[in-house]
């Protein structure tokens, strides 16, 4: 079902900008799942303000326009609800290539479905860990399963009618012991209804979660998420890892600081160790960490 990690590792690269930056909108989560370590953030909570993200935005336009963005770090980026409009329409307008969302899909009523089909958006990641009601509100506690099934299968039926080729809709569901059983069958059930479908191996967020970490069942490699996304919090701290919920290893500060400069300097005080194998160099949190 995984790709070979070694293989993996063969396709990292250091790069002069990044190919992926994570910009948390806001770090609000309506829900409190299982897996997650939502309930152990203790950083402040917020949201980006436009400002900030405008800087953000016209950067990675003049650099890459075709590097990714995540309109999401950690929490759930529909609760900024007409915001989150904005702030799409501002990256299309500035012409970057690959405009990319994760959401828990709880927000995403018809109204909200129609307004993600005409934002220019590329990508849509969906949670979904459950086919059963018990198994899926198990996992993802607050939600409720049969409205969200609706919303998704809503925005996959609306998108067929209309003949959109985007957004890409991907539905995808983290592994674990408590929904092992049901993994193919969310799979199947979403591919017939025309999303893409993708598995995740269940994640510790760099150690966080030690009552769910997984044990590492192969060499360490490099990184993927050191070596690839920059992950920027909602009042611009730049963190080493997306793993580190609460941005306690930071390097650098975008209200003051280039993209380029923080991501160029992070490779050679941080990625350069991951790529050669120097792991036992590196910070507290990557080294009982197994999420690589």
């Amino acid at each position: 079902m995984y790709e070979n990690i070694n293989e993996v590792e063969k396709k990292f690269k250091i790069s002069e900008f990044p190919l992926n930056v994570a910009i948390e909108t806001g770090n609000y989560c309506n829900l409190n799942c299982i897996m997650c370590a939502n309930n152990k953030l203790t950083r402040p909570k917020g949201q980006m303000s436009i400002l900030l993200y405008k800087k953000l935005i016209d950067e990675i336009a003049q650099e890459n326009p075709y590097t990714r963005i995540w309109l999401d770090y950690y929490g759930e980026p529909l609760l900024q609800k007409f915001k989150i409009f904005y702030m799409i329409d501002y990256a299309v307008k500035k012409g970057l290539k690959n405009i990319s969302m994760n959401t828990n899909a709880t927000l995403l009523d018809e109204e909200m479905a129609e307004m993600m089909l005409d934002s220019g958006i590329d990508f849509i990641s969906i949670d979904c860990d459950g086919f059963s009601k018990e198994v899926y509100e198990k996992i993802r506690v607050n939600a409720n399963r049969d409205v969200v099934y609706a919303n998704i299968e809503h925005i996959l039926r609306r998108k067929q009618e209309r003949g959109l080729t985007k957004p890409i809709i991907e539905v995808k569901a983290m592994e674990m012991k408590e929904n092992v059983h049901e993994i193919e069958q969310i799979l199947q059930y979403w591919r017939e209804r025309g999303a893409w479908t993708a598995v995740r191996r269940l994640i510790s967020w760099g150690g966080q979660c030690e009552d769910i970490a997984p044990e590492a069942v192969d060499a360490r490699i490099a990184c993927g998420n050191a070596v690839g996304i920059f992950p920027i919090t909602w009042d611009g701290r730049a963190t080493l890892c997306v793993m580190d919920t609460n941005a306690d290893y930071q390097c650098g500060d975008l209200n003051t600081t280039s993209i380029k400069e923080i991501w160029q300097k992070r490779n050679e005080e941080f990625v350069k160790k991951h790529m050669e194998h120097r792991f036992d160099e590196l910070p507290e949190i990557c080294q009982s960490c197994t999420d690589w």
